[in-house]
């Protein structure tokens, strides 16, 4: 428990007085208040008027342009006076006689079957291109036929109220595009054309000739290495060598003599037997070092042994790469590490004085003029894949552009990627492209020189149908409603500021591009209500 709080006591010398606050005077008050007075009191002569003069706040369609217009001559669906809504007033702009839907073209009122209902003044101008083969190469989105949006106008006040929505347009316009599969892939040097080179035989590096990015021409040798295994074949070759001539030598004077009958001849058919074994022992000898990359010269078996003995020792081996050896190295067993083909040093992993057997890889030798560049193509894009269609490849870095051709399509999906790996051979004369460059390749199945194309935003769609918005050819005219036509569309080919129509709309008609969404979401407000009334004052 705390205890009691006791009164603080006032020391015996201090007067207490009540606090007093200083009352503001009256006419201050009064002065304050004469602002609001003024307001309130002006609001009410104002409320009074309106009221008995009908006077309303302006609507915010008055304020953006139309405030001319009267209370009772105004869409609320359209948005525009209802004595100049085409929408609702048919007779002041009566519409088209609808041709239906384009079942070749797959939109409704086609201008290209219909080309009097493009809003050109003067001739129109039709495509320069088969259009239904173009629809048909690939699948491409379709409208629905009883999509009835096209049958609507979009309807402004003014052409000041199209600017002040915001609403660009553009001409439609003809220039090249292409339909292209697209792809991610990767460039890398010819397989066939790769050579991961190393030694026949185990031994030990004796001398290295060349390094990474050396140039390196077919047969030349990249390094020497030390193998008994080499020099034991050459005396084993040697030795061949002269066991067949000795035994050349017998049969030749055993036969020189066997007319006198002082040889028998069990002697000679046992010496023909020796010199056939000596042959054979000789084919086997030279098969060996065959095998180990020496090239034999013809007619060794004549010659004077001590003479093919100083031959065989730097057998395959030029007197320049001899010279250059160390001392102590200028043995029998050499064998040298010769380069497969004309090429590149991508990769040397060897020095002087390792040891090298078999299995480990020395060089890597590459030929850069010919390059493969790996695509992987979406399973489904597959069935338009064939050979020779034209391909270009970009690199990641953007600073590589090549063309090749398809030249292989895999006959089996990954499966683990469920893709399709498609082959296309370059030429890299040149060295540009280099290995392991990843980037993006555009399979090219169409070129259009003369396609009708429009910015890509000025394209808008709904879940069963694409549009655009053509401006009426008189939209300039004195008097005339300034509104644009609702077309269906047929979509082509692609690239980042365009899109290609392959239906729709004719070279030279004028499109909203820049805020037609603005038109999409009229259009589709005046679509979901039945309809205003206003036509029926």
């Amino acid at each position: 428990m705390t205890a009691p709080a006791h009164p603080v006591a006032t020391p015996p010398h201090i007067e207490t007085q009540p606090v007093t606050t200083p009352r503001r005077r009256w006419w201050m008050k009064a002065l304050n208040a004469v602002p609001n007075l003024v307001v309130f009191s002006l609001l009410g002569g104002v409320m009074s008027v309106g009221h008995q003069t009908g006077w309303k706040l302006p609507k915010m369609s008055e304020l953006m342009g139309t405030a001319t217009v009267v209370a009772d001559d105004w869409c609320s669906e359209h948005l525009v006076p209802d004595s100049k809504c085409i929408e609702c007033r048919t007779d002041l702009l009566p519409k088209a006689k609808p041709t239906g839907f384009c079942r070749e073209h797959g939109v409704a009122e086609c201008v290209i079957c219909h080309p009097e209902l493009a809003q050109v003044k003067g001739q129109a101008q039709l495509p320069k291109y088969d259009t239904i083969q173009a629809i048909s190469l690939i699948s491409r989105p379709e409208n629905n036929s009883r999509n009835t949006m096209h049958a609507s106008r979009v309807q402004f006040s003014s052409a000041e109220a199209v600017t002040k929505a915001g609403i660009n347009v553009d001409v439609v316009q003809e220039r090249a595009m292409l339909d292209a599969i697209t792809a991610n892939g990767e460039l890398l040097f010819d397989p066939t054309r790769v050579g991961r080179l190393s030694s026949r035989v185990p031994g030990t590096v004796v001398a290295v000739f060349k390094t990474v990015g050396d140039l390196a021409a077919a047969g030349e040798i990249l390094a020497l290495v030390d193998a008994s295994q080499v020099g034991q074949a050459k005396s084993q070759l040697l030795q061949a060598i002269v066991q067949l001539q000795l035994r050349k030598n017998t049969v030749e004077r055993l036969r020189t003599v066997a007319n006198s009958g002082a040889v028998p001849q069990k002697s000679i058919i046992e010496a023909d037997a020796a010199l056939q074994e000596a042959e054979v022992g000789l084919i086997s000898t030279r098969q060996a070092l065959e095998n180990l990359g020496f090239e034999i010269p013809e007619g060794i078996e004549a010659r004077n042994p001590q003479a093919l003995a100083d031959e065989l020792r730097f057998l395959g081996i030029s007197t320049s790469v001899i010279a250059s050896l160390p001392p102590g190295t200028k043995t029998a067993n050499l064998i040298p590490i010769r380069a497969s083909y004309d090429g590149v040093l991508v990769s040397s992993n060897v020095i002087a004085g390792e040891v090298a057997d078999t299995t480990r890889t020395l060089f890597t030798v590459s030929d850069p003029s010919r390059m493969w560049l790996i695509l992987n193509v979406r399973q489904e894009d597959a069935k338009y894949i064939r050979q020779g269609l034209p391909v270009q490849f970009q690199a990641d870095n953007g600073d590589q552009t090549v063309t090749g051709q398809v030249s292989w399509i895999s006959p089996a999906v990954d499966e683990q990627t469920r893709t399709l790996q498609v082959r296309v051979a370059f030429a890299n004369k040149d060295g540009a492209l280099r290995d392991k460059t990843f980037g993006t390749g555009r399979i090219i199945l169409r070129e259009e020189p003369n396609a009708i194309v429009v910015p890509r935003e000025a394209v808008q769609s709904t879940p069963d149908a694409a549009f655009v918005f053509v401006r009426d050819k008189n939209y300039f005219d004195e008097n005339s409603p300034k509104f644009f036509h609702v077309r269906q569309v047929r979509l082509g080919a692609r690239d980042g500021e365009s899109v290609e129509l392959l239906a729709g709309v004719l070279p030279g008609e004028v499109i909203a591009s820049q805020g037609s969404n603005v038109l999409l979401a009229q259009l589709l407000r005046s679509n979901l209500g039945a309809g205003c009334g206003c036509h029926e004052h």
